[in-house]
């Protein structure tokens, strides 16, 4: 199992077995490069802590500990855990500001104790089994575990289907889960037991904030973007900046070249394709702070490469693409830094996406007669054909127009994700749609409203996103592809104390008008080139519709052979090649849909064989319950 996970750590491994309680790890030594690895222990030894986290108020927790009579062997901030442990119980993790997945033994109690972030940088996975509980950072690890069935949930499946990731608690496989962000997991003598322990849902609507006046606001959002920033710079060895050119990554840029000075190392992309290229935006940004700029131009003969990754490299399916230019980014950025910040997390904290501002359109859109609607979809669709670009108009329409008459939660997920229902209609086998007839493609999104207040549909587009895309799908992203690349990413935005005070301001401070991110465009106006403050949101893409069209769609075609897709047991032949080929005739734009039946696919050749078999389950048990297709 370890060794599967090197990549997260090539600067030192540690064991320890103790009283039928094993643990490894493989170190990416930040603070104190020269200390020995984890796992730590307290004095007695009767406590032991390991962690994949960097713990930004370690000091003051050091400090405050070393008072009470506690002995410190390293400089390394995982150090303070079991420390701190020992003297507050499970309360310990709420006082900790960081990024992190730790494990710790108690064997006074003979005690497991997991925990993740709030945000959920750090993944960490596990497996309840009636023998053993096992658990890992990477699911690849638990894959390599003999005792682990590799058998697919097939409802976690139709979850990646529709959201293009799988939200946690769920995984490709059944019976393995994903500790969701903010959540502490313990197993006492055998019981293992999940609860919450940090809600963003608790922190909407706060009238302390609701009668501030704008310009105080703006002032205490400065102070605590200074202070995530300042946290997250900590470091024995060199650090950088992954630039886009956007609002927030330049923001991040502002922030430490005030703090360090000029000459910050800011890592950016190019595209050789010009709709897809924004450079000059990242290049004017970096020239603006007198930044060290570093690019690295993206070519379709990097495909190939990204392609491998995705296959090998990633060790569940993620159907987002962009996948690929950030691992190549971190490849890059790590042949002269250790550890990146990042922009993660202001989209779903401040109202970024144009998809808020779809909802607002699609309120007096769905006033008109529906007579109406319908012709001018039509109307405008004629005049707006399919580009095969970056996202542009014609391809908003489409994606308008296909969800425009739903509910706000399935209104919000289609237009994020990649499959929806009836796309799953043409797509998946009969034998799938027949076991998933009851099932809710959107469970997941429901569920994570249910029984939580909240002052108005933004804050739950708000929510929803934080505890969704962010986490399982751009954290996801961002985790996997830099640490394939023994680089850490550090996202300043998800600092708690600053994004509890986001999350209580009242909307009109977030989209005002159609206006994105009011209030962070506020307090960064005169600090940003002009430039990027105006510029229209672009996410970070790359020209996939048109290496479908330029080569790969031969592949695809190879790829998703009538008896190669009936092997697999999961989609419609008939299905998946009449979506490749209305790609590849420009009928329509299917990049979102098969990217993700690509990444899905790869990844089934890695676990089960290149066009094998799937064994499913309908009941989230593995190895209890399978369906005729795993013959």
């Amino acid at each position: 199992m370890m060794g599967t996970l090197v990549h997260r750590g090539p600067d030192g491994i540690g064991q320890l077995d103790k009283d039928g309680c094993s643990f490894g790890f493989c170190r990416l030594a930040i603070m104190d490069p020269d200390g020995p690895s984890q796992p730590y222990a307290n004095e007695d030894q009767t406590v032991w802590c390991q962690a994949n986290a960097e713990i930004y108020n370690s000091d003051e927790l050091k400090s405050e500990l070393e008072s009470r009579g506690h002995v410190f062997r390293t400089g390394v901030d995982t150090e303070v855990l079991p420390h701190l442990y020992e003297e507050h119980g499970l309360d310990f993790i709420e006082r900790l500001n960081g990024m992190f997945a730790l494990s710790l033994w108690d064997s006074r109690r003979r005690r497991l104790v997991l925990a993740r972030d709030r945000a959920g940088e750090k993944p960490l996975f596990y497996f309840d089994g009636p023998d053993e509980f096992v658990f890992a950072s990477e699911l690849r690890a638990l894959v390599a575990h003999p005792s682990i069935p590799c058998t697919v949930d097939a409802i976690a499946l139709r979850r990646y289907l529709v959201h293009d990731y799988f939200p946690a608690p769920l995984t490709p496989l059944a019976g393995v889960r994903k500790l969701p962000a903010g959540h502490l997991l313990t197993v006492d003598d055998g019981r293992s037991s999940v609860r919450c322990y940090w809600d963003l849902a608790e922190h909407f609507d706060n009238p302390q904030l609701a009668d501030r006046g704008s310009a105080d606001l703006v002032e205490e959002l400065d102070s605590l973007l200074d202070r995530a920033v300042a946290r997250r710079r900590r470091s024995d060895v060199p650090i950088g900046v992954f630039l886009s050119g956007g609002i927030d990554s330049s923001t991040v840029l502002a922030y430490l070249s005030r703090q360090v000075g000029p000459g910050v190392p800011a890592f950016s992309l190019g595209h050789q394709d010009q709709s897809f290229d924004e450079s000059r935006f990242a290049r004017e940004t970096a020239r603006f702070f007198d930044a060290d700029f570093d690019q690295l131009v993206l070519t379709e003969d990097d495909l190939a490469t990204g392609l491998s990754l995705v296959g090998e490299g990633f060790d569940e399916p993620l159907g987002d693409a962009s996948i690929i230019p950030t691992h190549l980014l971190a490849q890059h950025a790590r042949e002269r830094v250790k550890v990146v910040l990042s922009g993660e997390g202001a989209d779903e904290l401040f109202a970024g996406y144009p998809t808020y501002l779809g909802h607002k359109v699609t309120n007096a859109y769905r006033r008109l007669p529906a007579g109406l609607r319908r012709a001018l979809v039509r109307s405008a669709a004629k005049i707006m054909p399919i580009q095969m670009g970056n996202v542009g108009p014609g391809y908003l329409l489409e994606r308008f127009a296909i969800a425009a008459e739903r509910d706000l939660v399935e209104r919000h997920h289609i237009w994020f994700g990649s499959i929806g229902p009836d796309l799953q209609r043409r797509i998946l086998s009969e034998d799938l749609l027949e076991g998933l007839r009851d099932d809710d493609p959107f469970a997941s999104a429901r569920e994570r409203l249910c029984g939580r207040e909240f002052p108005d549909d933004l804050s739950r587009l708000l929510y929803m996103d934080f505890t969704m895309y962010l986490q399982d799908d751009l954290l996801t992203k961002v985790d996997r592809a830099t640490m394939l690349a023994s680089l850490e990413a550090r996202a300043p935005f998800l600092d708690h104390e600053l994004a509890e005070f986001v999350a209580g301001l009242p909307s009109r401070h977030k989209l005002s008008g159609f206006t994105t991110k009011a209030i962070l465009r506020r307090t960064v106006r005169g600090r940003l080139p002009k430039e990027v403050l105006s510029r229209r949101k672009r996410g970070f893409n790359i020209p996939f519709s048109r290496w479908v069209l330029h080569g790969l769609g031969n592949d695809l075609r190879e790829r998703f052979a009538p008896d190669r897709v009936a092997a697999r047991g999961l989609f419609s032949s008939v299905g998946v090649n009449a979506l490749l080929e209305e790609h590849l005739a420009r009928k329509a734009d299917h990049r979102k849909a098969l990217f993700n039946l690509l990444a899905l696919d790869l990844w089934c050749d890695r676990i089960f064989g290149a066009g094998a078999a799937v064994p499913l389950t309908f009941d989230g048990s593995a190895g209890e319950t399978t369906s005729r297709l795993a013959s």
